[in-house]
């Protein structure tokens, strides 16, 4: 992949990083949200026309594209919906039960870095054997997809599970935090944003230093071609930049098996 490519003058990449730099947490998340609202509104137009007589289930089914059933009573209008709702209940229930959690994947370098819009929530947990039916039994399934068995399996083998927001389309992917020594100090090392669109709280997030390295790891594992997982970790060293603990970030960088592509996002990023 041409990573070097971009469409980007320099002086307009300054400021833009000068923004993102300077932009509080809860002005990301709007964007995010934003960004969410905008591509449910073109994939609707989209998909009208493609569909002229499908009816606005099969629509919501195309979005997820999730072989569950959608509710009838399920409204998809996407200029009256986001995600924020379904999130903030699976952070409720996270709460209630004393689960703790870290936002990581796109949300995570959306707001440390640069940000995009994003069609699932990648969080980090910890185990919790022994209470997955009680979890699952805190969610409306006419609100939410989940399995209790795949709840189950993730704890058992410290693996993921999924819940689907029925209403948005939207879902959340929980990694099960691994026992390994990278999860166990990134998972220490959490950082508090405040971001009140999401229930008035504030949520936990992996630092930027844990961030990167995470998606370098899934960078490498997917063969090294997603533009996407490239643009969000450059996007994070750019408005971090000096901020980085720098020894922390190439010690396990070196650990995981990037360092080479740590090297390479530094060099290309100018930081």
């Amino acid at each position: 992949m041409a990573h070097g490519l971009s469409d980007t003058h320099p002086d307009a990449e300054r400021v833009m990083i000068a923004a993102y730099r300077n932009m509080p947490a809860w002005r990301k998340w709007q964007n995010l949200v934003a960004d969410y609202r905008l591509a449910r509104s073109l994939h609707a137009s989209g998909f009208r026309r493609r569909h002229p007589n499908a009816d606005s289930h099969a629509m919501l089914r195309e979005w997820i594209s999730f072989d569950t059933a959608v509710p009838q009573e399920v409204s998809v209008n996407p200029s009256q919906q986001d995600f924020q709702p379904g999130l903030a209940r699976v952070l409720e229930v996270f709460a209630r039960l004393g689960i703790e959690y870290a936002f990581g994947g796109s949300i995570a370098s959306s707001l440390h870095g640069i940000g995009r819009m994003t069609r699932d929530a990648d969080i980090t947990v910890d185990p919790f054997p022994g209470r997955e039916a009680a979890f699952a039994a805190m969610f409306d399934p006419a609100d939410f997809y989940l399995s209790v068995d795949a709840i189950r399996e993730a704890n058992r083998n410290r693996s993921t599970f999924n819940l689907v927001h029925l209403t948005s389309g939207y879902k959340v992917d929980a990694f099960v935090r691994k026992s390994d020594a990278f999860e166990t100090a990134a998972f220490a090392r959490r950082v508090t944003k405040e971001i009140s669109e999401l229930a008035g709280q504030t949520v936990q997030v992996h630092s930027p230093e844990d961030t990167i390295p995470f998606k370098l790891r899934w960078y490498r594992l997917g063969n090294e071609i997603s533009d996407r997982q490239w643009h969000d970790i450059q996007g994070v060293l750019k408005v971090q930049a000096e901020r980085l603990d720098r020894d922390y970030l190439a010690h396990w960088a070196a650990e995981l098996g990037v360092a080479d592509l740590l090297d390479k996002a530094i060099a290309e990023a100018g930081v």
